[in-house]
């Protein structure tokens, strides 16, 4: 599974559920007078809704987290509930279609419809004399779609033959695209056929599958009732989506686990873009969780009583992408990294993020089993950095920002609008590569329409995070060939000889010896300096302090991993 871009969420994150009809009901509009009073609310959820204009606002009031209702700040509205489709993160998703494994807040990947994970021990990893691979998953009997029909290998295969084939466009066939073919030799079992050996077999469907019953001969990409409403096997379905407000999901009825889950009746996701809003409504009350908080606003909300502040070292990073494609400047190795040693990131995370986030040097963070410090760093050195673009060709012109041919050396640097963090790291930015004659233009875009833009590659610099899943993969980000929709090459970074040890660490499932390749790839990628890496995330995630089980996650994953487990106590 690729990592999942965020402002996160999520976006990130990116997932989307499957409900039935409810996609089709958005409730009533709220075009309705500010004179009206808080009896007058919302039949939908029991939560008051106080309208203060006639321009469609509205508020909900703070009320208690119950096992029958927690309303959770998000930060951006989805652009789509299909889990294979979105560019966002998949909280909401997560909530509703289950994969064949997930993982777990120590990073382990564990089962969930399948009854193991496979592995070469207990048979269910077989390597092939052509050097290929065959995997073999049990799916757990008993499980049925929200519709009542069962899950089987039949949906395992249809979801392969969609991503792969013509009439269906995925956000990434990273990972499918080296499946050959599918075997379902009864209900329960799938034989997935790889062209070769694919180290990160075991995370291939966390997002789950695609229901074949109710997409099988359909253009996906046009199925609204699914990708808005997405049919799943989880303990939530989609119960209303309010465009520009929220999504409701609701308990499903006889979820497979027992009846005795979810513990709580309802999740409301809120649409709250900005982060001063979000926090300033998570301590009044008016929503009970907020994943990633900002680092900056930690210090409002550690000491309130009502909250529980879980602190965790995430599988994530922040940086700026360098879209050598749109912006080819980038494509010289010395001004890429002359912005880095511009950078005084030491700085930027002691005062923007509180000292609560570390300087990151590199893609593979320390959670992961493969991570190394022993690459090439980039110390702030605004001196080496002017050195390097003079070498480069890039020269001071007459108003202090440097030129070449003619053109200055100017680009633009997106990033997510409302979260205020990243806005004030965009304009520390701008003002340090200023300074060394660098002429960067701060473009804020809204969280869901940025998800887009770095899709589809339109953008000189993005400033962004990746959340990682558990598998330390990095060819979906590096490797030539995995652009999008192949993958999430959006520098368009080319190197040919990485691209090679990229696959050569992917067809390996010796530990060992993947761990070898990969630090080998972080020492190149390091040198290449085809991204700016600014700083690993740590995770702050806000809870109810009386909420019971609420684990965490490290990894793309999100928090919402045990979601039936949670209970307000």
């Amino acid at each position: 599974m690729t990592g999942q871009t965020s402002g996160q969420t999520h976006g990130q994150t990116a997932g989307q559920t499957r409900g039935q009809t409810a996609s089709q009901t958005h409730g009533q509009t709220a075009g309705q007078t500010s004179g009206q009073t808080r009896g007058q609310t919302c039949l939908l959820i029991a939560v008051l809704l106080a309208l203060t204009t006639a321009g469609c606002a509205w508020r909900s009031a703070a009320t208690p987290p119950s096992n029958d209702l927690l309303i959770v700040g998000y930060d951006r509205e989805p652009d789509t509930l299909n889990r294979f489709t979105t560019h966002i993160l998949e909280d909401i998703q997560t909530c509703v279609v289950e994969g064949l494994t997930t993982t777990d807040e120590q990073m382990n990947v564990v089962p969930l419809l399948a009854t193991d994970v496979p592995t070469s021990q207990n048979g269910g990893v077989r390597l092939r004399d052509d050097g290929g691979m065959d995997v073999t998953w049990k799916l757990r009997p008993g499980v049925t779609w929200h519709d009542g029909k069962p899950f089987t290998s039949a949906d395992v295969k249809f979801t392969v033959e969609a991503i792969n084939g013509p009439n269906y466009n995925p956000e990434s066939t990273d990972g499918f695209d080296r499946i050959s073919s599918v075997d379902t030799p009864d209900a329960l079992t799938a034989i997935i056929h790889y062209k070769e050996i694919y180290a990160p077999y075991d995370i291939q469907f966390i997002r789950g599958t695609l229901p074949k019953h109710v997409l099988d001969g359909r253009d996906i990409d046009r199925a609204q009732d699914y990708n808005r409403a997405p049919l799943g096997t989880g303990p939530y379905r989609v119960a209303d989506w309010k465009a520009g407000e929220y999504i409701l999901l609701e308990r499903v009825a006889h979820y497979w686990r027992g009846d005795q889950y979810p513990k709580i009746r309802r999740l409301m996701f809120k649409f709250i873009a900005n982060t001063n809003t979000r926090i300033n409504q998570l301590k009044s009350g008016e929503v009970h969780v907020v994943a990633l908080v900002p680092w900056d606003k930690y210090r409002e909300i550690a000491g309130l009583s009502s909250l529980a502040v879980h602190k965790t070292a995430g599988n994530a990073y922040e940086h700026v992408t360098l879209n050598e494609r749109h912006f080819p400047p980038f494509g010289d190795v010395r001004v890429r990294r002359a912005l880095t040693h511009a950078l005084d990131r030491e700085l930027l995370t002691k005062t923007i993020l509180d000292g609560l986030a570390p300087v990151a040097h590199g893609p593979i963070q320390p959670v992961s089993w493969a991570y190394t410090d022993r690459i090439t760093q980039y110390p702030f050195d605004p001196a080496r950095a002017r050195v390097l673009l003079d070498e480069a060709g890039w020269k001071v012109g007459p108003n202090e920002i440097r030129q070449r041919d003619g053109r200055p050396l100017a680009f633009t640097l997106i990033t997510q609008a409302g979260f205020a963090i990243r806005e004030n790291m965009a304009q520390a930015i701008e003002r340090q590569l200023r300074d060394v004659g660098v002429d960067v233009t701060v473009q804020l875009h809204d969280g869901t329409a940025i998800s887009a833009i770095w899709f589809e590659g339109r953008f000189d610099a993005m400033l962004h995070w990746w959340q990682m899943p558990s598998d330390p993969e990095l060819t979906t980000f590096f490797a030539a060939d995995r652009t999008p929709p192949a993958g999430r090459n959006i520098n368009y970074y080319q190197d040919e000889a990485l691209t090679r040890l990229l696959y050569a660490s992917d067809r390996t499932v010796d530990r060992e010896e993947r761990k070898r390749l990969l630090h080998r790839a972080q020492q190149i990628v390091a040198d290449a300096a085809p991204e700016i890496p600014l700083y690993s995330i740590t995770r702050l995630d806000a809870v109810p302090s009386t909420l019971q089980h609420f684990k965490g996650n490290p990894t793309n994953t999100g928090i919402f991993w045990n979601v039936h487990e949670w209970e307000i106590k």
